[in-house]
C-alpha cells in the first residue's frame, strides 16, 4: 500500500494567497464597492438578459438533439 504524500503545492502556487494579504483585503472591499454601486434596475436587467440567454442555449440544444 502506498503512503500518502504531502501536498505538492508551494506558496506561489497558493490561488488563495493573496486574499489573506493586506492587498487581497482593499481588492475585495474595491469589488464590493463595485457591486454596492451598481442599481437594482442594472441587476434586474442583467438579470433578464442572462435568463434569455439561457434560454436560448436551451432551445438551440433541444432543436440540436431532434
Amino acid at each position: 500500500m502506498a503512503a500518502h504524500s504531502a501536498d505538492q503545492r508551494t506558496k506561489s502556487d497558493d490561488p488563495f494567497r493573496m486574499y489573506a494579504s493586506p492587498v487581497g483585503a482593499s481588492f475585495l472591499k474595491k469589488a464590493n464597492k463595485i457591486f454596492e454601486d451598481f442599481p437594482v434596475s442594472k441587476y434586474i436587467l442583467f438579470s433578464f438578459i442572462f435568463a434569455v440567454e439561457i434560454a436560448v442555449v436551451f432551445v438551440f440544444a433541444i432543436h440540436l438533439i431532434r
